[in-house]
């Protein structure tokens, strides 16, 4: 155990902390092994990197043969029709440099899967950098995720350049770089994880359905959903500022799906427009979470305050979609994080708030702590951590 100023942390992995009182409460659902093994599983990405196979354009066998016409192998998945994978590589012993440079959290989490570092993602660069120089990119807790060439040298960076700074040549893990694909500009995928694909069939989209995304950037599930319904059913998009909807539409219109789209915080979405309200069939609610299912994670640490202030958050969105809802109506709620507050304990309040939970019936994952919804583990079926609950408004 570790204190820091008022508050005690528990290390259940490297570099990831856990505030005692959140510790104390995942041992109410999982042993102190289970825990540990489930975070020494974050810290890596999953051994299969999966995209969904945009069916509206192509079919799963047509672009697996693209693909290796290309040299890359990508594999079926075993239920999903529309679901391909890629062998992840690594890990990847990664030589040290003389030189260094900081990349921010995020930045060095895609570095250590081989994306190369760009300037908005730099935290510090020294100023003996010459562009041309071999350089390790570090995350903040020192760890070494690449071994690259400095395309630009100090004095430039510093003048707020954009490109790209270190061009990466060897990361501890290496994924297939497909956005540098035709197949990628032309719409005929969308890169998404295995769970999240199974939040799409779990709506499950019928011809002239109104469905709403809550919470939709950077649109995954929402263009999933028109996928699955032909673009038959209407599906509305929703998030909170211009930049966030702005992704959707780009996806949208790549993959060639038909949207609605509406920048709204969508907790008020019943008060802003009451000509919604009880005539939505389905919602689809991923909110703001704790991200404790996300893969890789280099460093991270959670507090109980963080957890309260989202449990708190998310209530508000699922009270939304309970005024949105018709009689009947279905809700899909899910999360990329384990604590059940943000999970189970949220479709317990929202039963009491007039919905009924069914049962997941998905032939992956495994039940979660309520025996009726499901949840992925990074060290059982190596995916990143994921919840899914389905709900109906009866009241």
């Amino acid at each position: 155990m570790v204190n820091k100023g008022n508050e005690r942390f528990i290390e259940v992995a490297k570099d990831i902390e856990l505030g005692y009182d959140v510790y104390r409460s995942l041992l109410q659902y999982m042993d102190d092994g289970e825990i540990g093994a489930y975070f020494e599983n974050v810290r890596k990405p999953p051994r299969r990197y999966y995209i969904r196979v945009n069916t509206l354009k192509i079919s799963s066998d047509e672009l697996a043969k693209r693909f290796r016409d290309k040299g890359l192998v990508a594999y079926r998945d075993e239920v999903l029709e529309e679901a391909l994978w890629f062998p992840t590589e690594g890990p990847n012993r990664v030589e040290s440099s003389a030189k260094y440079i900081v990349a921010d959290k995020y930045a060095a989490e895609s570095v250590y899967l081989g994306s190369n570092l760009y300037g908005p993602g730099v935290l510090y660069m020294p100023s003996n950098i010459n562009a041309g120089d071999e350089v390790n990119v570090i995350s903040p807790n020192g760890e070494i995720v690449a071994l690259g060439i400095a395309r630009v040298d100090s004095s430039t960076f510093r003048k707020g350049f954009r490109g790209i700074v270190v061009e990466v040549i060897k990361s501890v893990y290496r994924l297939p770089k497909l956005r540098d694909l035709d197949e990628w500009r032309f719409g005929l995928f969308y890169e998404q994880s295995l769970p999240a694909q199974w939040v799409g069939r779990l709506i499950d989209p019928g011809p002239g359905e109104f469905i709403v995304d809550m919470c939709s950037a950077p649109g995954g599930k929402a263009t999933h959903v028109a996928q699955l319904s032909g673009n038959r059913a209407t599906v509305l998009a929703v998030d909170r500022s211009w930049a966030k909807v702005r992704q959707v539409e780009y996806n949208a219109t790549r993959l060639g799906v038909r949207l609605q789209t509406y920048i709204e915080d969508s907790r008020f979405l019943p008060n802003n427009h009451p000509e919604l309200t009880g005539n939505v069939d389905k919602v689809l609610i991923d909110p703001p979470c704790s991200d404790a299912g996300v893969r890789p994670k280099l460093h991270y640490r959670l507090t109980m305050r963080d957890v309260v202030n989202y449990v708190n958050y998310q209530r508000q969105f699922i009270k939304a979609a309970h005024a949105l809802l018709k009689p009947g109506g279905v809700l899909v709620y899910s999360t990329c994080t384990l604590p059940p507050m943000e999970n189970e304990e949220n479709v317990k309040w929202a039963i009491e708030l007039g919905f009924n939970v069914e049962y997941v019936n998905i032939p992956a994952g495994q039940r979660a702590f309520d025996g009726l919804s499901r949840r992925f583990h990074p060290h059982i079926q190596d995916t990143p951590g994921f919840f899914m609950a389905k709900l109906t408004k009866v009241k």
